[in-house]
């Protein structure tokens, strides 16, 4: 197969952004219809506790929003201060309009969706083919996690997007330095959703600064951007101080010393073996990392194993004898996947706790590669691809796998394997 070299054709991603756009902006108000007409409330204990949460801090006054409590959901009582109150903050505020409170926060989830989608088009379209990048706004809602998450209130999908958005600034602070404001807002999104959780977003933006770079000189050059992911810690430090103030002032108590006791408990480090433990805890996210985004996650093995084997992953070396640059770009992608798929599983590794959903953003960047990789390999993927490139598609998949979800309910699987 001849890979795609048509510079012009990638120019005409942004224009076609207005109309995908707007369907998703349709598909969006269409999903908040159906999960409100239906009363819909997710058999998730984590997304019916958000959910709950969001109804009931609707009813309160504005500089309380900041203080959630339990309100005996999960039969606990007292403070909410398992994270910051960010992924409240949209759900209630669509309650405040009108909209069923116990269904906002699975409405506000559909927006989350509609971003991660355009978002990963757009990255994509900068490593791939526009038409491939368009493809994976409805190819990825079929991979087995996006079946798990498609309603929820969790804070997976928001913080997803909030990490996509500042990789996106990234790639377009290479250029254009004013979108480093872009990549501090996705940083203090994260921040203001999940917390500790946000360490991602520099990792995730140098890793990708890292794969794009042509030289050592490219990447000097591209000094504005990576102060931009140096300044993140500081703009961590001035928004944990402004929360901390806020919650202090409309609670009389601190937050902060309540979230780092849970999140790093005194007794966290000295139980257990730290290296048998990061040992099994890699093996069982590895286990996840192969799982959730199938059936792409085996492409994209091929795709980092032919890469390494060869010695041709490491983007630096950018142009290969008998290749284009487009497959060149297509390495970027690889590498920045594999890249950060190894950073993070280890990182969440040493963690004195796991989850599935602490991966959440490597399966989709995982499912990435390995569905472009699929797309040039296979005939029938690339005349479907070229049949559904319309800017309609991925909402109206949306809509329908929403709407499969509502008429099902609880009779789809629940697709996890090895919970502990």
């Amino acid at each position: 197969m001849t890979e795609p070299t048509d510079d012009d054709a990638r120019r005409g991603l942004p224009t076609n952004l207005r109309a995908t756009a707007a369907a998703w902006a349709l598909a969006v108000v269409v999903t908040a219809a159906l999960i409100a007409a239906t009363h819909y409330e997710s058999p998730d204990p984590d997304s019916s506790l958000h959910a709950g949460i969001a109804a009931r801090i609707s009813d309160r006054p504005l500089r309380q929003w900041i203080a959630p409590e339990w309100w005996g959901l999960w039969n606990s009582e007292g403070p909410y201060c398992e994270h910051p109150a960010g992924i409240f903050i949209l759900p209630a505020a669509l309650a405040r309009l009108g909209f069923p409170a116990t269904q906002a926060a699975y409405a506000v989830n559909a927006l989350y969706q509609a971003a991660t989608y355009i978002l990963i088009a757009l990255i994509a379209a900068s490593v791939a083919a526009p038409r491939d990048a368009r493809a994976l706004g409805w190819i990825l809602q079929f991979i087995l996690v996006a079946f798990v998450y498609r309603i929820r209130a969790n804070h997976e999908y928001a913080l997803l997007a909030a990490l996509l958005f500042a990789v996106y600034s990234t790639e377009r602070a290479r250029t254009r330095p004013a979108w480093t404001v872009g990549m501090i807002a996705g940083f203090c999104a994260v921040l203001l959703v999940k917390g500790v959780f946000a360490f991602v977003v520099p990792i995730s933006c140098a890793l990708w600064l890292l794969a794009g770079a042509e030289s050592a000189g490219d990447l000097r050059a591209r000094w504005k951007a990576w102060a931009a992911i140096a300044a993140m810690p500081l703009a961590g430090a001035l928004v944990a101080w402004g929360y901390e103030a806020a919650y202090v002032a409309a609670t009389g108590r601190s937050f902060l010393a309540v979230y780092q006791s849970r999140q790093l408990p005194a007794t966290a480090v000295a139980e257990g073996s730290l290296v048998g433990r990061a040992a099994y805890s890699a093996v069982w996210y590895a286990a996840r990392v192969l799982w959730y985004p199938l059936p792409f996650s085996l492409f994209a093995g091929i795709v980092a194993w032919r890469g390494v084997r060869s010695g041709t992953l490491w983007p630096w070396r950018r142009t290969q004898p008998g290749e284009g640059p487009a497959a060149s770009s297509l390495r970027q992608g690889a590498w920045f996947a594999l890249a950060t798929a190894i950073v993070l599983l280890g990182a969440f590794s040493l963690a004195h706790r796991k989850a599935d959903r602490y991966l959440f953003a490597v399966y989709f960047i995982v499912a990435a590669v390995g569905a472009i990789d699929a797309i040039h390999r296979f005939a029938w993927l690339r005349r479907l691809v070229e049949r559904l490139d319309r800017p309609w598609v991925p909402a109206a998949a949306h809509v329908g796998l929403v709407a499969l979800r509502l008429l099902t309910g609880d009779m789809l699987p629940g697709y996890t394997f090895w919970r502990s």
